[in-house]
């Protein structure tokens, strides 16, 4: 039988029971000690660096595919094959996809998160080779849509989980360098890109991507180690883990990243045949896609570091929906020549491109003060990263439906052929405001 209040024994096991939470608690202290310091440290900014190289092969070549979409418009054997305009798109959305099952699993396995990493490494080199040598868009699609997309995940994914071990206080203004990192190599590699389809074509550039992933990629990962010793044995899984959703501010954030994808995705995807329909250059058409992606790599540091200071998504939320929203009204809408185009792909790119440093803001809120707060945040924000994939994988096919190539180019918003994919992304990106 149980001992009874205020009986000796019942004293007696409350205090070795004590001793015994003391102890855990005590351990649990000795070990952070042990571990290098959380957002500051040679530890940290070691697997800051190596993440950010991660995050230009993982998010880098997806940026920048609307140069390849050009090239592939104009140069056999893919010209006039429409379907080829869907790579880029799926690359991304399959990369934010497949994050939640990723995401789950390193969840559990953490002591698998470096080798997942390599191997996805891998599977990024072997498809941009692969893709060198496809001859149909089908197995274009396939190799730099479908496998990039699986093996960018796998990279990705490991990374943000490392992320939530390393930074704490700056976890968003951390993952704002990382997004930095992404678009800044959208910005570099489209010249790259261009003058290399012009002088060699795409199979000789596929191929040496295919080898410069390999090369750059395992030196980043050289850099990343966990900060947390792979002796410590996460808790079981359990059906609490997956709480969140039963939260309204969940379904908010939820429903506000898949609206604002929608529209997100377009003006980087279109940018270079929007101007050339003006009379634009292929080089020109690849140095807007540049500016975009430079500003996208300067404002998403700025908007992370605002939502850490301030310690709330609010006023980045609004900058990064609203804010697109009018430039798309009253600079994309009258833009025709260079200059104009060039503005607006600074202003979008510095605005829009905040919204994806405020998923682990996103998440943090969504999950608040309780045990196993990192383990929900990740499968959070993973969620909401899958379903911008969904957002941007169907945006893709929404868009193309509102192009009509051929039509005339006179009037606001590039006239008949541009004029409803303007009004499409304004509007849609105001509508996402609402999740403020």
């Amino acid at each position: 039988m149980p001992p009874k209040p205020g009986s000796p024994d019942f004293t007696k096991q409350t205090m070795v029971s004590a001793s015994a939470s003391s102890t855990l608690d005590l351990q649990a202290v000795i070990d952070e000690d042990e571990c290098p310091p959380q957002d500051s440290g040679r530890g940290a900014y070691m697997f800051l660096f190596g993440a950010c190289v991660i995050e230009i092969t993982a998010w880098g070549f997806p940026y920048c595919y609307g140069v390849f979409q050009a090239y592939f418009d104009t140069h056999p054997p893919f010209q006039g094959q429409s379907l080829v305009s869907v790579g880029g798109v799926l690359s991304n959305g399959v990369l934010q996809l497949s994050l939640p099952p990723i995401m789950y699993y390193v969840n559990n396995f953490p002591k698998h998160r470096m080798v997942v990493m390599w191997l996805g490494m891998l599977v990024c080199t072997f498809s941009a080779i692969g893709a060198g040598f496809a001859e149909t868009p089908l197995q274009l699609i396939l190799s730099i849509g479908l496998l990039y997309g699986i093996g960018a995940g796998m990279l990705f994914g490991p990374s943000i989980s490392l992320m939530a071990e390393w930074f704490n206080a700056k976890k968003s203004l951390a993952y704002g360098f990382i997004c930095a990192s992404g678009a800044a190599a959208g910005a570099g590699l489209p010249p790259v890109y261009t003058i290399c389809l012009d002088r060699y074509g795409y199979k000789v550039t596929l191929i040496s991507w295919g080898i410069i992933t390999f090369i750059v990629t395992s030196l980043g990962l050289i850099c990343i180690r966990p900060r947390v010793p792979s002796s410590v044995r996460p808790p079981p899984p359990s059906r609490k883990d997956f709480d969140f959703v039963k939260k309204p501010l969940f379904v908010i954030m939820l429903l506000a990243t898949i609206v604002q994808a929608l529209a997100h995705y377009g003006p980087s995807l279109y940018l270079p045949t929007f101007g050339e329909s003006f009379g634009l250059s292929a080089t020109e058409g690849a140095l807007l896609v540049s500016l975009l992606n430079l500003a996208q790599a300067i404002g998403q540091p700025l908007q992370g570091w605002l939502a850490d200071w301030r310690k709330s998504y609010y006023i980045p939320l609004l900058i990064s929906t609203i804010g697109a929203s009018t430039e798309v009204f009253l600079i994309w809408g009258f833009a025709k020549s260079l200059w104009s185009l060039s503005l607006f792909a600074l202003a979008f790119g510095s605005t829009a491109g905040g919204f994806a440093v405020l998923r682990p803001r996103f998440a943090a809120e969504i999950v608040g003060n309780q045990g196993q707060q990192d383990r929900q945040s990740l499968l959070v924000f993973a969620i909401l990263t899958a379903s911008r994939g969904t957002a941007i994988v169907g945006s893709g096919f929404v868009m193309k439906s509102l192009v009509r190539t051929g039509a005339g180019n006179v009037g606001w918003g590039g006239g008949l052929a541009w004029s409803r994919l303007v009004v499409y992304t304004g509007t849609v990106m105001f509508v996402a405001s609402l999740g403020a």
